[in-house]
């Protein structure tokens, strides 16, 4: 028999981020979904702050839902335009843009 383990990303964020930070959050995410709060907890892995987190994980787990790629490869690079009201705007970096 297989056994299918499940992260506790709620617990994952509150380990990662300072006590003062995490408290800021708290209570905007702790009805999320494990599923949600996991694209939450990887964009804030992959380095971008709390704040932009919080702005675009709904986003990014919306857009991944539906598409065979990892949220390792989505999140090579966020773009913004603010100005189409889209939200987040994923893309590959080229690999003549890689140093």
């Amino acid at each position: 028999m297989k056994t299918i383990t499940t992260l506790n990303y709620y617990g994952k964020i509150k380990s990662l981020l300072p006590h003062d930070q995490f408290q800021l959050i708290e209570k905007k995410i702790n009805d999320e979904s494990n599923s949600r709060l996991e694209a939450f907890w990887n964009i804030l892995i992959a380095g971008y702050p709390i704040d932009f987190a919080y702005a675009n994980y709904k986003k990014l787990y919306e857009y991944l839902k539906d598409k065979p790629i990892e949220y390792s490869e989505a999140l090579i690079t966020f773009v913004i335009y603010p100005g189409l009201h889209s939200g987040i705007y994923i893309i590959k970096t080229k690999w003549f843009e890689l140093n």
